[in-house]
């Protein structure tokens, strides 16, 4: 029996001298269309009508000042003038308009409904709860090291869709879904020499807050989640693009909370200032322009950098990715955290607001080094993860949500991902000799060589062999800015 689309061809055979037919996939290949299968295609048809567009850009799109900028928009709005850019669709808005519109192709697991609080103290953080990512999320994947192989048998964004219409034959079902919300391509400097490179966003199955999606650079080349400098690159082009100081781009390392082993990063927006852009840092050793952050200034230590002038583009983008490159040489999971902030201050009080909204906002990136998780940890209450370093929590349970204060937070986050001081500090002295170019070891003290050889996990297992009857509690860590004695450990 024979089947074409347009008619019906009966041509009874003996049955001894029917043929075998093999089951094939409809439209694969030109080969497949010829092939002995029941139902012919026109040879015109194409098996994906692509409606995902390119966002185009140019470094004169970008932003350094998002304070300046805007008030720069105000003064036009109220000049009435004829903008050249009006028709040009800012990717503020386009990221919005596809993310609303991938509703209805129920491309998400559930439907927003989270509730926030703020919780009293000195950090200022802020908690959401959000039950349906906890339940419905995919299931975190088991790792062993930063930088496992990629696997195509594992779920990987190779399998997202585009808003691709499929043809079901005989019935001529038409269904539809759609993952991709849109290409990057920047028109005057390429994101990458491959012209075949394609650079995504897609959406996030289970978002956090609206317009949360997913950031996949080449996603043809099925990279492992290990930062590249093309992904750097990308992360850093996206945050001078947003004019929305509320936008947040996050990275997380596999053994530090990463779910899917293939490279991909986190675009979000967060009702809520972390008190982490108000903060006074300190100078990254004699390393010009790279600064640290560490308890009590902050919850959690971190290295931090800053975008202050366009002519520092390039080293930025370097900085961060020979900082991640350093820890994942050495197996040292991490969280990147990426936001608008004020200058960097090394002088003054602890904490700073710009409550008149006078100071430039700036994009920052924060690096946290973090004690290495092995193996994938369910959801309970909340999981430390790159949003969660930097104040923004994520609660799973109304339990947890209704009882969490400040303390009880940061106890979790100290047991569970912070480093502590002594690896810390040491991780400091290698960056400052990786980010100079010397040689490593060689800013660090004498009497810290009894660690050398060790990895920085060596280190945290040492370290909890002698503090395994040591309640790790921020009500003694911060009860005062002074190094701890030996009698208070």
């Amino acid at each position: 029996m024979r089947i074409t689309l347009f008619s019906f061809t009966l041509r009874p055979r003996p049955v001894d001298k029917m043929p075998m037919r093999k089951i094939v996939m409809l439209g694969a290949n030109a080969r497949t269309q010829r092939s002995v299968s029941s139902i012919q295609l026109p040879s015109e048809y194409s098996p994906s009508a692509s409606s995902a567009p390119y966002f185009n850009y140019s470094p004169s799109d970008f932003i350094l000042d998002l304070r300046s900028h805007q008030k720069e928009e105000e003064s036009y709005q109220n000049g009435n003038s004829h903008n050249d850019d009006e028709e040009k669709k800012q990717l503020k808005h386009l990221l919005h308009e596809r993310w609303e519109n991938a509703k209805q192709y129920n491309a998400f697991n559930y439907s927003l409904n989270c509730m926030y609080k703020c919780l009293d103290g000195k950090y200022d953080l802020s908690m959401q709860l959000n039950i349906e990512r906890g339940d419905l999320r995919r299931k975190p994947m088991h790792f062993k090291n930063i930088k496992e192989p990629f696997n195509h048998l594992r779920f990987n964004f190779t399998k997202l869709h585009d808003n691709e219409v499929r043809l079901v034959p005989i019935f001529y079902i038409a269904t539809s879904v759609s993952q991709i919300l849109f290409y990057l391509k920047c028109d005057s400097d390429p994101i990458s020499n491959d012209p075949l490179d394609r650079h995504l966003v897609a959406v996030n199955a289970s978002p956090l807050e609206r317009d949360h999606s997913l950031i996949v650079p080449s996603v043809n080349k099925c990279n492992p989640q290990v930062l590249t400098l093309q992904a750097v690159r990308i992360a850093v082009d996206l945050m001078l693009l947003v004019d929305d100081d509320m936008f947040h781009i996050l990275f997380n390392s596999l053994l530090g909370q990463a779910s899917v082993n293939h490279l991909h990063l986190h675009a979000m927006y967060w009702p809520y200032d972390s008190d982490l852009i108000n903060r006074k840092c300190e100078p990254l050793h004699d390393v010009p322009g790279v600064f640290v952050i560490r308890p009590p200034c902050w919850i959690c230590p971190a290295i931090v950098f800053q975008l202050d002038c366009i002519e520092n583009y390039e080293q930025f983008k370097m900085n961060i990715y020979k900082c991640v490159e350093h820890l994942t040489e050495t197996n040292q999971a991490h969280n990147l955290f990426l936001a608008r902030a004020q200058p960097i201050r090394t002088t003054g009080a602890e904490k700073e607001e710009d409550r008149r909204g006078e100071r430039p906002q700036l994009v920052t990136c924060y690096v946290f080094p973090r004690m290495n998780m092995i193996g994938a940890k369910p959801p309970s209450n909340f999981n430390p993860a790159a949003n969660e370093l930097a104040g923004n929590l994520t609660s799973y349970t109304i339990r947890f949500f209704e009882s969490a204060n400040e303390q009880s937070v940061i106890r979790i986050i100290e047991e569970e991902a912070s480093l502590d001081d002594d690896s810390f500090q040491s991780l400091c002295f290698d960056l400052a000799d990786v980010l100079i170019g010397r040689t490593v070891g060689t800013s660090r003290p004498h009497d810290l060589d009894f660690l050398e050889g060790l990895t920085s996990p060596e280190i945290d297992e040492l370290r909890d062999s002698f503090q395994s009857f040591m309640p790790r509690s921020p009500s003694i860590r911060h009860r005062n800015s002074t190094p701890r004695t030996h009698s208070e450990e």
